[in-house]
């Protein structure tokens, strides 16, 4: 899994430069979703998370993340709630 670690590439989430090792475990150990679009050009990244992750653990990286006000809206009524 650490093969790549090393490699930088451009994260236009951030606006510099980060090592792969920051992308494949941004999300609490989980690849960022946009891995795939940032390293394709440089790295053989779908063949790598072929073979680390299953379909179903892919989707869940590759998925979208939440809008920001959806988010907001849930922690107001969790707040709420408490």
């Amino acid at each position: 899994m650490e093969k790549f670690d090393r490699e930088e590439g451009y994260c236009r989430m951030l606006g510099h430069y980060v090592p792969f090792n920051y992308c494949r475990t941004m999300k609490d150990g989980v690849p960022c979703h946009r891995i795939l679009d940032c390293w394709f050009e440089k790295l053989p990244v779908k063949e790598y998370l072929q073979e680390n992750y299953t379909d179903e653990e892919i989707a869940q990286i590759l998925e979208p993340p939440r809008p920001k006000l959806a988010s907001l809206i849930d922690l107001i009524e969790k707040a709420k709630n408490r």
